[in-house]
């Protein structure tokens, strides 16, 4: 088996190179740093991470802690794409990822709190629910790293990653506007699910779309809803109800989008013919089951993706980040309506 000797022998420099090559070091000349790699992939060379972590006092775990229990979380297709993109950059940087999912939203932060304090992780990623500020003070006050899933607070400038949803839900009325469509019902994301400082960005996105086109904003054809299937469909079908006269819906997520699918056609209603639906987040399996579908483009695999290679870059060189915006965007598909 090589030893950190043997490829420095190889290379023709020093061990010290080499441990600078290998942790990073921007002393290395770049010339200097291909021959060490080289000399690395030749003799298959490994270095011991679990001594290397143990000098830097780095555990080499990235902690992913997620609310609301099991139940939810591993029914949510959106948060399992931020967990992929979250999984791919931590494994691309030779970390480990550790998935925590606590019972409850109190038992969450808590969780993130225990990880960090047993330095069990180098740096966790949060989402910004509601009471969480408590925590990221003590977390600031300690020194400890964190990158949240959005803002947790309008003054909030660094270590975060938000999505701008308001591009997505602006072009997705402005399109259904477009197409003739005056009545267009929005089930939106609910208030207290996460911490949102500002007013929510689907209903502003929507106004604006209406206000541009000269059609009413109407409060009543906004209905607040909670993420999941039974939420869409029940939400949908109040609408549909109440408002006979709507040809068109937008959904603030996919799994809400699928409840309405099938809240319409407990109605007798064709979608894309009687009622115009336009999905959410635009998740793979939408794009498989529902290839039909106009879709809000949620990015949620490169916001798990950039907030742990913010987290990383946290912990590495051991400064703050600043906060990162990504805009939703929109895709027209199939649409099929009857003139």
């Amino acid at each position: 088996m090589a030893t950190l000797y043997d490829v420095a022998k190889l290379a023709g420099v020093s061990p010290k190179t080499v441990s600078r090559v290998l942790n990073e070091s921007h002393l290395v000349a770049e010339e200097t740093r291909k021959r060490v790699w080289e000399a690395i992939r030749k003799l298959d060379y490994h270095p011991n991470v679990m001594a290397s972590s143990l000098k830097k006092k780095r555990s080499n775990n990235i902690g992913f802690v997620v609310p609301y229990g099991s139940d939810f979380v591993f029914h949510d297709l959106n948060m399992m794409e931020q967990l992929r993109g979250v999984h791919d950059a931590v494994t691309q940087e030779g970390y480990n990822l550790l998935v925590s999912v606590p019972l409850s939203k109190k038992d969450s932060h808590q969780e993130a709190v225990r990880l960090l304090k047993k330095r069990s992780v180098d740096g966790v990623i949060l989402y910004p629910s509601a009471g969480i500020d408590p925590i990221i003070a003590e977390f600031d006050a300690k020194s400890l790293r964190y990158v949240t899933l959005g803002m947790y607070s309008e003054r909030q400038e660094t270590n975060f990653v938000e999505i701008n949803v308001f591009p997505g839900a602006y072009l997705a009325t402005q399109f259904l506007l477009a197409q003739g469509h005056q009545v267009i019902g929005l089930i939106t994301r609910p208030k207290s699910f996460f911490n949102y400082p500002k007013e929510d960005l689907y209903v502003q996105g929507y106004r604006k779309a209406l206000k541009e086109a000269g059609v009413e904003f109407r409060p009543e054809l906004v209905r607040e809803g909670d993420f999941t299937f039974e939420g869409g469909y029940r939400e949908c079908l109040l609408l549909k109800r109440t408002h006979p006269e709507m040809t068109a819906l937008i959904c603030a997520s996919d799994p809400m989008t699928y409840g309405a699918i099938r809240a319409l056609e407990s109605l007798g209603l064709r979608v894309g013919k009687d009622v115009e639906v336009v999905a959410g987040d635009n998740l793979p399996l939408t794009q498989k089951l529902f290839p039909f579908l106009s879709a809000i483009v949620n990015p949620s695999y490169e916001q798990g993706f950039q907030a742990a290679k913010m987290l990383i870059s946290i912990i590495q060189d051991g400064q703050d980040a600043p906060g990162v915006f990504l805009d939703a965007g929109f895709v027209v598909r199939g649409y099929s309506r009857e003139a």
